[in-house]
């Protein structure tokens, strides 16, 4: 597999925490000059949904397929690894991403379009973990994160560099807003569709979300008894 010019080998995968952050930036930067913010996709059968918990030192990856007209699920998988390195701020996709990305080789179903858990170009280096997945996986990946840590709100826009990045977008009532941003192979305008087509109230996250992230904590909590 390859990011850009690196290839991210399974050995590599595992010691990425090795890596010096002068050659993850590199990273970012390779993954950023290609990223695609237009639709490459025509009919969305299935979507997908991935969200990564930590329990020590290992990494719980979660992921749900649904049926992308129904949202009835149709498939439910998780992964438990040694975390690849620690959480540093602005490098969460070399944390979560291989992670993600060695689980979605195992799944029956192919997702036309992947949401995760984090943010896409709506990051300092246009390169979050969305980007990087897409990138990687070469598909359509939503950003879909709780916080921003990057950017200006304006309106509902969210500009860095002078340039519209991502969208504040509020999924439930007298809750914060989640912050849409495109990963690859996807506009900003088709993210914020697929985000709010995907709401199933009470629920704050897109429904591929919120059942991945409950597959994530239900097998935390087995492995902290």
């Amino acid at each position: 597999m390859v990011v850009g010019q690196y290839t991210l080998s399974l050995e590599k995968r595992t010691t990425m925490k090795k890596l010096s952050f002068g050659e993850l930036k590199d990273i970012q930067r390779k993954t950023a000059k290609q990223v695609s913010t237009e639709d490459s996709f025509e009919e969305v059968k299935y979507i997908a949904g991935f969200d990564v918990a930590f329990v020590g030192d290992q990494a719980i990856c979660g992921c749900a397929v649904l049926d992308a007209k129904t949202l009835e699920v149709k498939e439910k998988r998780h992964l438990v690894v040694k975390a690849p390195m620690q959480y540093v701020p602005g490098f969460l996709a070399f944390r979560e991403g291989p992670i993600i990305m060695q689980l979605y080789y195992d799944l029956e179903y192919d997702p036309d379009v992947i949401m995760v858990d984090g943010h896409g170009i709506l990051h300092e280096g246009n390169a979050g973990l969305a980007s990087f997945v897409g990138v990687e996986l070469a598909k359509p990946v939503i950003g879909v994160a709780k916080t921003l840590l990057a950017g200006e709100e304006k309106g509902d826009d969210i500009l860095l560099n002078g340039e519209v990045c991502g969208a504040k977008v509020r999924t439930k009532e007298h809750a914060n807003p989640v912050y849409v941003s495109p990963g690859n192979m996807i506009s900003l305008k088709t993210c914020i569709e697929w985000v709010k087509k995907t709401i199933v109230p009470p629920h704050k996250l897109p429904e591929p979300l919120h059942v991945a992230h409950k597959v994530a904590r239900k097998m935390s909590k087995e492995m902290q008894k």
